[in-house]
This record gives structure tokens, sequence and C-alpha cells, in this order.
């Protein structure tokens, strides 16, 4: 439900900042919220004979994954924690979190397979709404990692399925490439190097591109990636252009050709 100010227009929340101070405030009551309906229970505890997911113990699991510090009783330690540390913690909870109204009625290999865990599904909307107005806006995926947030047009490609026969070898490429180019602390050449993941696994598809488009755009989806520093490293790469700026275009350009052709390949054997 919108209440009075966002409903006649008074509040924009799209417009909102928050400080990282007052987002970590956020985290502590939101993974508080979660604890207190047990849903960790199964992560940190175990139940009825099932062992906790994080072992030995969520003390030395999560010092494991987030260095030498103090991170466990979050409620404990959580306002001294550092915006790398609080985004990490993010995604481990995500991963292991479980709806403790549901432990009487699973089976243990149920708790690692693909159904829907509404739990998951829960914190990410809970999460969201804070990591959302944070610097540029963050957001935590359904695969459970958190990137910048896209504009909207790329945020909508990013989340759609690739067609149903795409190998899982291409979906884990896609995966990595926008994982690595939107992660929050990506850095320029992490983004070159997502680029030049969605061009190769085009090159396989050069034959079909040339039957799907024309010569000339084939000649032109990997002159980009051929000529400006993204596949190779030599003086004849044009290197003086905005890179950040570029980059983006680059990779909306690529991600939306791997769709467009695995698609049209796929309507072509159909």
């Amino acid at each position: 439900m919108q209440y009075y100010g966002v409903r006649n227009g008074k509040i924009n929340l799209d417009d909102m900042k928050i400080s990282f101070k007052k987002f970590r405030e956020f985290f502590i009551a939101t993974y508080a919220y979660f604890e207190d309906k047990g849903d960790f229970r199964l992560a940190f505890n175990g139940y009825k004979g099932r062992p906790r997911l994080m072992k030995p113990s969520p003390e030395a699991f999560l010092f494991s994954h987030v260095g030498n510090k103090d991170v466990f009783p979050i409620e404990q330690y959580g306002d001294r924690l550092d915006k790398v540390t609080i985004f990490t913690l993010i995604e481990i909870l995500h991963e292991f979190i479980w709806p403790g109204d549901e432990l009487e009625d699973i089976e243990f290999q149920e708790i690692f397979s693909d159904n829907i865990n509404s739990a998951q599904i829960e914190f990410r909307v809970e999460i969201n709404k804070y990591l959302m107005h944070l610097d540029d806006g963050y957001e935590l995926t359904e695969k459970g990692y958190i990137i910048d947030l896209p504009e909207n047009g790329l945020n909508n490609l990013i989340k759609n399925d690739l067609p149903e026969h795409t190998s899982d070898t291409v979906t884990e490429q896609v995966e990595t490439a926008i994982k690595m180019f939107f992660k929050y602390d990506s850095n320029l050449e992490e983004k070159r190097k997502a680029i030049n993941i969605l061009a190769d696994i085009l090159e396989p598809y050069r034959k079909d591109l040339k039957n799907f488009t024309t010569d000339k755009h084939d000649t032109m989806i990997f002159g980009i990636v051929n000529n400006y520093g993204i596949r190779h490293n030599d003086l004849k790469q044009k290197d003086d252009f905005e890179k950040p700026v570029w980059y983006e275009w680059m990779f909306h350009y690529y991600l939306a050709t791997v769709h467009a052709v695995l698609s049209l390949k796929e309507e072509h054997f159909k």
C-alpha cells in the first residue's frame, strides 16, 4: 500500500539517498527481523539432527569469508562493520537463509535444490529497499550477489531469462559477465573482461550472424571488441575514449546481441 506522501506525489522514494551509517542501521534491523523469525536457525544451529549449514560454527565460517574480523553475533558487532563486510554478509545471509516455519516439513537435500526459497525472496525485497538508496544505488539479485543498480532498460535485460535451450555453459558465462560488470566494486579491467566474455559467446555463432543479420553487422559486432582494446592489447588499439561511458554501452549492446542471437537460433531450429 502507498501512503499519503507517496500516493500524492509529495514524496519521491526513488530520489531518496541515505548515508552508509543509516544503511548499516537498516541492515542490522533487517537481520534482526529474520533472526527473530528463526530463518537463520538452520544456518547457525542446525535443526533436529540436521547439521548447521555454517560449519563448523558461524564464527569460524564467517571468519573464512570476511577475514580476520569479529562479525558474529551480528547484532553485537554490526555497528562497527564497513561497507565491504556488510555487503559480503548480505550475500552470505541470502545464501543460507531458510524459512524457520518450514523446517519441520523439509528433506535436507531440498535446502540446496532449485526450489523457490520464500525467505530468500523476502530477504531480497527488504534489503533492496535500502540498497537502492545508498550511493548511486545497488541491488541484491535473484542469484544472490550485489550489483550496481543498472538503468531501467539494462536492468530488465539482465533479469530476462535466456532462451529455453541455452546450454549450461553459455548461461554460466552470461551470469559471470553480469556479475563481473555490475559488481558493486568492479573496476574498468573487470568490466572490460565482462564485455569480452559476451563477445566470446557470440564467436561460435559468427556464420549464423551473417544469416540472421548482414555481413556489415557481423563486422561491426566483432570490430568493436577487436579494435577498442577489449580483446587485444597492442599499440594499434584505440584507447583514447571515455571507458566508463562506452563500456556501459558495449555491455548493453553485447548482452542484447547474445539474447537476440540465441533466440533467433532457437527459432531457426523449431
